[in-house]
């Protein structure tokens, strides 16, 4: 017994680097698996737990004209409604000298007890203690950095609320994070000066605004008005927004189906108040049109259409939201995929070692079983040593899956966005099914590593085993190309095809890790893509300005003309509703932009309307039905032909799919005049309310496609009164810079953890191929071979072996590529079908250095082979 188990300790050290090789493989693929898995569900909890912890609403209910002090009651009084915080928020230009700069200025009530929802988290200064103080959301890749004490002057603010604050500046006491502004590159778009949010601060709303000083509907607002129009009372506005808590949001985890659900289901009994809320104003627009005020009304940018509510649902509307979303929805879905090839890798890795140790170990089993040993206690020795190196690596691989790897996963995210402390979860039935798995596994692959070698009887274990016999080639009988070869070339070839299971295994694993680089590098081909179909092929104008009423009025003569002249600009109806896929349980939903489109030829230059695969146009003027963005088709799987409802204004439309556009990001719907007209059952079509702006400069260039629409004339564009917004679409193209940015870091990870497993596991075929042929290398050393020659001869087969895996590897990358992106896509994105040809070259060159490097290693090995020793037996 004792002499058995000094004879397993002894194999531990003589095959010591076969044991790290395979503990350090399993940890590899077990750690990837695992931390893979778990990166996604940590981080999404860790952001659940900051929005549940700090009350963030679940929609921010807009009103177009403001919102009364009984508006906010009959919310707050609705049974699926916990809590409400009222809100003012405008967009003001805020001045620091001669520096002016867009900020978004946010007066919550009761902000002073703190009982206000959507808490802020203080990180530097104080919170606000009178009239005048703010603070201040922290500085970021979009956000200007504010310090404390820095005093802003508030320029009259243009939009819907006009003059509207208590205090001509203001001054900021403190630094803080919000639960709407943790994105650092959210470019939140702003109805003034830049047309981008520069900074937001937030205080007290009563020390901050006056809504009756100035509004929109102070002409009308007073009661000798209203009463010479015959409109009984007056309408107090309070608050432009109203912050709302659903009752049972905690016990939904934000990122999830469950919650999007949950969140719609209860929109629908806002939506159902919300008619009887809005007739004041409608009653009032209607008696003030009666008494021949209508065209000044409509100057105004006021009509009965445009009295409405906006439901701002987080988690399709927020900027940072959606967009940590896809983010770590990206990781799971991406490196998913990653975890499968380094555990069959690692499994050939450990059948290839332990192949090698059984037939080392030959004799010794010979032995042992003429002593009388049973199959099970000799096998035992090698179940032991795998065994072992698996559990370790398991171990290994546990810490680095549910620590390491959300952690850096969580750390690069981090360049993006503000984030609290990272929550790491364990699941202790995950790491045992793993453990079960790759013990399992490991019996299998040593068991059958075993198998033949416990079958021969102990008389012919015990003779060394005969060297593998050479046999012709196919090429040989190709006398043209064989025979002009040296001989070095042709003993090259033959032992190639010798060693066939060598060959077999480092062509696959070199195959693998080849192909895994490249996959890497091409997602990171196609998320750059994104930006450059969408927004420079797709979307071919360069901004949008919303409006309401007349643009033909007089008062806009000088936005128009600002703008330019014919082809530069075109004007379309557009409304935001919600696609309905499903029913019951199976119900999704998503929120659209629906475009109405009356000329498609004018419409063709603005917005390429595609299929993908075929490049052909759709005429939209043919198409029965809608046209759906292929980012929404495919996660949906929906075909031209299939049915679905489209909910807006409060009702519900079936529509038919008629053909699915290319698309990347984005929600669009385009819909022809006449199509609109007979599904929306309307005698005519709705006023035009935004503008599609060309320049003549490429849209990569965002400054000077600001200066060109901007100029110095922004506030041109914010005096005509019925201009609510001005958006850039490389405003929009830049949020994505920050998914390229942490993707790009993930991806790097990715890219060289399969390097990593490339090292390793030609390190451990090159040292298998080098111990199975220590005579034949020292024979050659007899023979007078040099060093550099002897390298040569074993070297040469690795190369050509490395080269054609790394070769096969991109054809297989290609595939392996398209398979992931095919998982991936989801409504936010869709990722680009392209990998460019570096990537190609940087994979393949990539897979030689790694390569060149074990060999170099390994070249130690080789040359302190001892000849005479070499020459013995392999006792």
């Amino acid at each position: 017994m004792k002499k058995f188990s000094k004879n397993i300790a002894k194999g531990f050290k003589t095959s010591f680097g076969r044991f790290i090789a395979i503990m350090a493989i399993i940890a590899l693929g077990v750690g990837f698996l695992i931390g893979v898995i778990q990166a996604t569900p940590d981080m999404k909890d860790t952001m659940s737990g900051y929005y549940i912890e700090n009350d963030a609403y679940d929609v921010d209910v807009k009103a177009t004209f403001g919102l009364t002090q009984e508006n906010v009651d009959a919310i707050a009084a609705l049974s699926g409604v916990e809590r409400v915080t009222p809100v003012i928020s405008t967009d003001v230009i805020a001045s620091q000298g001669s520096n002016d700069r867009s900020a978004r200025l946010v007066g919550i009530e009761n902000f002073a007890d703190g009982g206000y929802l959507n808490k802020l988290q203080l990180l530097e200064g104080e919170w606000p203690r009178q009239a005048g103080e703010v603070v201040a959301v922290h500085g970021s890749a979009v956000f200007d950095e504010v310090e404390v004490g820095d005093t802003f002057r508030l320029k009259t603010a243009t939009g819907t609320y006009q003059d509207v604050y208590a205090v001509d500046s203001v001054t900021v006491v403190g630094i803080v994070s919000s639960p709407d502004y943790y994105y650092g590159d959210g470019r939140e778009v702003s109805a003034v000066g830049s047309g981008v949010v520069g900074t937001v601060l937030f205080g007290e709303a009563d020390q901050l605004y006056d809504l009756q000083k100035s509004t929109l509907f102070s002409s009308l607002n007073n009661e000798a008005v209203t009463g010479l129009l015959g409109y009984e009372g007056t309408i107090e506005i309070k608050y432009t927004d109203c912050w709302v808590l659903f009752a049972g949001a905690e016990e939904h985890e934000r990122f999830t189906d469950s919650y999007q659900n949950f969140v719609a289901d209860r929109l629908e009994e806002l939506e159902a108040i919300e008619g009887e809320q809005l007739q004041p104003f409608t009653d009032l627009i209607a008696a003030a049109e009666e008494k021949g005020f209508g065209s000044a009304l409509s100057n105004m940018g006021i009509s009965a259409d445009a009295v409405d509510w906006l439901f701002l649902d987080r988690e399709s509307t927020n900027v940072s939201y959606v967009s940590f979303d896809m983010n770590v929805e990206k990781v799971q879905d991406i490196a998913g995929v990653f975890p499968i090839f380094f555990i069959v890798v690692a499994a050939l890795v450990a059948l290839t070692s332990m192949t090698r140790m059984v037939e080392e170990d030959r004799m010794q089993i010979g032995t042992f079983k003429a002593l009388g040993y049973g199959k099970r206690r000799i096998i035992s020795k090698y179940l032991i040593y795998c065994c072992l190196a698996s559990l370790i690596g398991s171990v290994l691989g546990s810490l680095i899956g549910f620590s390491l790897l959300p952690s850096i996963f969580w750390r690069a995210y981090g360049t993006q966005y503000t984030l609290p402390a990272l929550r790491l979860g364990f699941s202790p039935w995950f790491v045992l099914a793993v453990l079960v798995i790759v013990l399992a596994g490991t019996v299998i692959v040593t068991w059958a590593a075993c198998y033949r070698s416990l079958k021969e009887r102990p008389s012919v274990l015990m003779q060394p085993k005969a060297p593998k016999a050479g046999k012709r080639i196919l090429l040989e009988r190709v006398g043209f190309l064989w025979k002009p070869l040296k001989f070095k070339w042709k003993a090259t070839i033959r032992n190639i095809f010798r060693y066939k299971k060598n060959m077999l295994l480092t062509i696959i694993s070199v195959m693998g890790c080849t192909a895994l680089i490249l996959t890497g590098f091409g997602l990171n081909d196609s998320i750059c893509a994104v930006s450059d179909k969408q927004f420079g092929d797709i979307l071919r104008y360069d901004a949008t300005v919303s409006y309401t009423g007349d643009l033909s009025a007089s008062g806009n003569s000088a936005l128009l003309d600002f703008i330019g002249g014919d082809g530069s600009h075109l004007s379309v109806y557009t409304q935001n509703g919600q696609l309905i896929m499903g029913s019951g349980e199976n119900r999704s939903s998503e929120s659209v932009d629906l475009y109405v489109v009356e000329d498609a030829d004018a419409f063709a230059p603005f917005v390429s309307l595609r299929e993908r695969e075929k490049s052909a146009i759709i005429d939209i003027e043919e198409v029965e039905g809608i046209v759906l963005s292929e980012n929404i088709a495919n996660v949906y799987g929906i075909e031209p032909g299939d049915e679905l409802r489209y909910r807006s204004g409060g009702e519900t439309r079936t529509v038919t799919v008629g053909a699915v556009c290319e698309n990347y990001t984005g929600n669009n719907v385009y819909i022809s005049a006449e199509e609109y007209l007979q599904v929306f059952d309307a005698e005519s079509l709705p006023a035009h309310n935004i503008i599609l702006v060309k320049t003549d400069v490429s849209p990569d260039d965002e400054e000077e496609v600001r200066a060109i629409l901007e100029g110095n004339t922004a506030d041109e564009i914010a005096d005509a009164v019925n201009v609510s917004a001005v958006e850039f679409v490389q405003t929009t193209a830049d949020t994505f810079s920050g998914l390229e940015s942490t993707m790009g870091m993930i991806i790097a990870v990715l890219v060289i953890s399969a390097g990593a497993l490339a090292a390793i596991v030609l390190y451990n075929l090159t040292n298998i191929n080098i111990d199975e042929r220590r005579r034949e290398i020292a024979t050659l050393r007899v023979l007078g071979y040099r060093r550099a020659e002897v390298a040569g001869y074993i070297y040469r087969e690795s190369a050509i072996l490395t080269l054609a895996g790394a070769l096969l590897g991109l054809g297989l990358g290609f595939l392996l590529h398209l398979f992931i992106i095919g998982r991936v896509d989801s409504v936010t994105m869709m990722l680009g079908r392209v990998i460019a040809g570096w990537s190609y070259l940087w994979a393949f060159l990539l897979t030689v250095v790694f390569a060149v490097i074990v060999y170099a290693f390994m070249l130690i090995k080789l040359n302190k082979i001892d000849m005479a020793e070499s020459l013995k037996s392999n006792e």
